[in-house]
């Protein structure tokens, strides 16, 4: 693409070694690791970067996560004398293998130290944390949450991967499948009523007693009182879910049931958000499955848990913000942690495709399959040195990626790779960096304490009268709606052509957006329609114009202007600045006026030796010259 542009369109090649973003130490970082790939071979092109921040900045590493480090072991307990391992009860342990047991301790020191930077003041939305796959953000991502932590994680979240959600799923398997128990377990359990482990034995207990499934245990009329009324209630949701579509059925749950309101009072404060905005996505899901017309439930509950379907994304005030290399391109924070620098040596690859096809060439020159990397054909063996060095070169630029998203700290973390390395982002850059202390566990976990207070929005009642509003409520929506009608009365002009009279359905369109009925956005359409057709009808006039443009944008004196029409006068050569105004009288105002010459000013500012007037155009068709 470089070489198209120089030599196919005579473009000249400009380069930038000079950011405003990174702070020296790690503009430092980048320059030596970036240096030490160039002269080992490994890449080229790259020059020294400077830096116009004047901050030092830090580069840091977190303790090296060893593979013999204490709880890599299955469940921390060594094996015996015979090389075995103690017996787990599968019931209450869960089984996690070795590499999983590191990947956690990672997250779990990161996480740690996350909440010691936070707790000394810095705010969680400056941190970004930064990893090449997924599986370690999800990890984090679940630590950080034991500590109440907001974090954002906007990549290709699953909906079916949020507890909440599943919580949901499990109550809707158990309505459409009674005898699933462990689903009927997790409804209990959940915010929905909160049922706790007693009360589940005693449960239990009572259904090995006599027969039938929990559900029709709980239809019985002398259950204790945390049980007591939850059956009847489930047998009526049963009875929604086989007589209405999926989403008239759950969202008949969720005002039955108040999900929305007990969900968040059990979220702590700083996840409350996204647990409303999951269950809000539920319910979109099940009006998104088959067009809502012919799901069923089961159907539902197999689409949510075979995965596919998007969490809805929110943009959270103040969360730490968890991202691929890949995915971070262009974004920037002030700390950021680099997790899994350390990876293993990438094995060899097999039952892969080797496709040689240079940019020039109209078609491929050889396309291969390739069993194994480790032994291939004698005819690839070039070609597939040359993808090796691009592969290699493209693992050097995701670090410079990853390295280049921080402003001020930098911060790395690995666990130590069972096949060591020496090109590891963790050999390249540890060298370099500061040690931090492995005192992670000074902010332990919250213990649970009551949420913090909070209202949900409800719709006021409205008596078969009218809803009577105090006077000050009045006069504010009173001035809302005469805002409304400006801003509607803008966009049709906006919207406007010379020549052209101002179409039906723009002037619906504009009510729609302002939120105007009919007859207000009628009455918009008539202002915009005076100051069209009064004193100043000539800018919309074609045959009148040189140039003419509506909402044009100028920066003037570090402030973005916004002129409402721009216009240039064919026959004077004059440009004029209008601005739209409804009120009869600005001429009147001292801060209108000043407003609409700082426009002539900018305008003035772009064309220094051509006349520039102002004027504005009022709802009563006049046009009022700023002198």
């Amino acid at each position: 693409a470089k070489q198209f542009v120089q030599q196919g369109l005579g473009g000249d090649l400009l380069n930038c070694d000079h950011t405003h973003r990174s702070a020296q130490a790690v503009i430092g970082l980048v320059n030596a690791a970036m240096q030490d790939a160039q002269q080992a071979g490994e890449f080229s092109g790259f020059r020294s970067h400077t830096t116009e921040s004047r901050t030092p900045g830090g580069v840091r590493k977190l303790p090296l996560i060893e593979r013999d480090a204490p709880g890599a072991a299955d469940a921390g307990h060594p094996a015996d004398a015979h090389g075995l391992l103690p017996w787990r009860d599968s019931l209450v342990t869960p089984r996690v293998l070795p590499e999983e047991r590191l990947l956690q301790k990672e997250c779990e020191q990161a996480a740690g130290w996350i909440a010691e930077r936070i707790a000394g003041g810095l705010a969680p939305s400056r941190i970004m944390v930064l990893a090449r796959r997924r599986s370690r953000l999800a990890a984090l991502q679940d630590a950080l949450r034991k500590r109440h932590i907001a974090v954002q994680q906007p990549e290709k979240n699953e909906l079916n991967d949020a507890p909440e959600v599943q919580d949901m799923v499990a109550l809707l398997d158990a309505l459409v499948s009674p005898d699933h128990d462990l689903s009927l377990a997790r409804a209990l359990k959940s915010p929905l009523w909160g049922i706790g482990d007693e009360a589940l034995v005693a449960l239990a207990l009572r259904r090995r007693a006599g027969s039938g499934s929990w559900f029709e245990v709980l239809q019985a009329d002398d259950l204790p009182a945390p049980l007591a009324g939850i059956g009847p209630r489930l047998a009526q949701w049963q009875q929604w879910l086989a007589e209405l579509p999926p989403h008239d059925a759950l969202n008949a749950i969720y005002h039955d049931a108040d999900v929305l309101s007990r969900f968040a009072a059990a979220a702590p404060a700083a996840l409350r958000a996204g647990v409303l905005a999951n269950l809000r996505g539920l319910l979109a899901a099940s009006l998104e499955l088959d067009g809502a017309r012919f799901a069923t439930p089961y159907a539902l509950v197999r689409a949510l848990r075979t995965g596919g379907i998007r969490a809805p994304s929110i943009a959270a005030a103040d969360a730490v913000q968890l991202l691929t290399v890949h995915g971070a391109k262009g974004l920037e924070a002030e700390l950021v942690l680099l997790l899994d620098t350390d990876a293993s040596a990438r094995r060899a690859q097999t039952m892969g495709v080797l496709v040689k096809w240079p940019g020039h060439a109209v078609a491929p020159e050889r396309f291969v399959f390739v069993a194994s990397e480790k032994t291939p054909p004698a005819c690839t063996v070039d070609d597939l040195a040359q993808e090796q060095a691009a592969r290699h070169r493209e693992e050097i630029n995701a670090l410079y990626v990853a390295t280049t998203r921080a402003r001020t700290e930098l911060v790395l973390s690995a666990v130590a790779a069972a096949r060591p390395d020496a090109q590891s982002w963790w050999a390249r850059l540890a060298a370099r960096c500061e040690p931090i202390g492995a005192e992670t566990d000074a902010v332990p976990l919250k213990s649970p304490s009551p949420p913090a207070s909070f209202e949900m929005l409800t719709l006021p009642a409205i008596s078969a009268t009218g809803l009577a509003l105090p006077a000050e409520r009045s006069q504010r929506r009173a001035d809302t709606r005469a805002s409304a009608l400006g801003q509607a009365m803008h966009r049709l002009l906006e919207w406007a052509q010379p020549g052209a009279p101002l179409p039906p359905a723009h002037v619906r369109a504009a009510g729609r957006e302002f939120g105007l009925d009919a007859e207000a956005a009628r009455a918009a359409a008539a202002i915009a329609q005076r100051i069209r057709s009064g004193a100043g009808a000539w800018a919309w006039d074609a045959a009148a114009l040189d140039w003419h443009g509506n909402e044009v944008s100028l920066i003037h004196g570090g402030q973005t202007l916004r002129i409402d029409r721009l216009v240039r006068h064919r026959e004077t050569g004059a440009w004029w600045v209008l601005d739209y105004k409804s009120a009869a009288r600005p001429e009147h105002d001292a801060e209108l006026i000043a407003q609409l010459q700082r426009y002539r000013d900018a305008v003035q500012g772009a064309h220094p030796h051509e006349t520039v007037r102002a004027a504005f155009l009022t709802g009563n068709g006049e046009l009022v010259t700023l002198g």
